[in-house]
């Protein structure tokens, strides 16, 4: 069960109490935490948080120094270092920004890692930042 965090401990204790349905393998409840917690992650504005003012992504405004493929890597960069230093249960973290050109307010990209503890097992997320910067984190 550690690979939840406290509160998610809790919670899963309370409704295995209720019912008992489908079990789920340990890789399978981790990366449903993860998904959870990279959701918190990407929408939190950076400097929100009083214990750790780094937590958050930077606002995005800060990356519209530039053209578009250099804005693009710069909030792939962002992403990836936040990922890479908040999420230490992802290791070998790629994310990738995939180019729509039916929809250019919108920015998708994937991410691609393993599992830290689970070295075979990958893991793959598809998300999207709507043009008012809310993130939507999806497997």
């Amino acid at each position: 069960m550690y690979e939840l965090t406290l509160l998610e401990r809790i919670e899963t204790l309370e409704k295995e109490k209720k019912a008992s349905g489908p079990h789920q393998t340990p890789a399978e409840i981790e990366m449903q935490s993860i998904m959870k917690h990279l959701s918190k992650l990407l929408n939190t504005n950076r400097g929100s948080v009083q214990i750790d003012p780094d937590y958050g992504m930077p606002d995005m405004s800060t990356f519209s120094h530039s053209g578009l493929d250099e804005t693009m890597k710069d909030i792939q960069n962002a992403m990836q270092q936040l990922v890479r230093r908040y999420e230490k249960r992802l290791s070998q973290v790629k994310i990738n920004i995939e180019p729509d050109k039916s929809d250019v307010l919108t920015i998708h990209f994937s991410l691609e890692a393993v599992l830290a503890r689970h070295q075979d097992v990958p893991v793959f997320f598809h998300s999207l930042v709507k043009p008012g910067g809310r993130v939507n984190v999806r497997k």
